[in-house]
């Protein structure tokens, strides 16, 4: 799949509706020993099913809702998540495909975008520092990032492709690609190999 991306995880050109359902549900597959398997579009109704798809699946309708200038749809939609699953992704927050959250209750996404291949676990918090109803001032997050549950990702930062950020760090500051970031404060060790898939 040909995914387009610039420099810090910005989404150049999105992918259709369904192909990011097909992608988020076949990273389900590779996680669940299905490695190399495609689904086809009959599938998709299962990622409403599964519990680590169908909050993904909420977001991708939300936002799909919001960049067709349907606010009001979006907004509905990430209620209905936020009731039934305890998670809140903003509707403005582009996320590339192949998205998987192993556990996503407790988490809060309001990051400006988060590129392809990102794993995040429950717990987590990505948004601005300070109280902050206009997008802004939220962090970018490139591909192949796992973010460990827990962490706090916060502030209008970079973090670089193949980063994985330990649990519960606290992470505040920009960083490059592969490191490894623990701590409170946290701070970055080079990683010795990228994540891969």
């Amino acid at each position: 799949m040909n995914v387009n991306q610039s420099n810090g995880g910005h989404l150049k050109a999105e992918l259709s509706l369904v192909a990011y359902l097909k992608s988020d549900l076949e990273r389900y597959y590779h996680y669940n020993g299905r490695q190399g398997a495609s689904p086809r579009k009959r599938e998709l109704w299962r990622n409403f099913l599964i519990p680590r798809c169908a909050p993904v699946t909420i977001y991708r309708l939300a936002h799909h809702a919001q960049s067709r200038g349907f606010g009001g749809i979006a907004k509905a939609l990430t209620w209905v998540n936020f009731y039934l699953h305890g998670i809140e992704i903003s509707s403005k927050t582009a996320i590339g495909p192949y998205f998987f959250m192993p556990h996503a209750s407790g988490t809060v996404i309001g990051a400006v975008s988060i590129g392809h291949h990102c794993v995040i676990y429950h717990q987590v918090t990505i948004g601005a520092k300070e109280v902050e109803f206009e997008h802004v001032g939220r962090p970018t997050v490139g591909d192949h990032v796992l973010i460990g549950s827990g962490a706090r990702v916060l502030g209008a930062i970079e973090i670089g492709d193949n980063c994985v950020i330990g649990a519960n760090s606290v992470v505040t500051k920009s960083i490059g690609e592969n490191y490894l970031i623990t701590g409170i404060p946290a701070s970055g060790k080079l990683r010795n190999s990228p994540m891969g898939r």
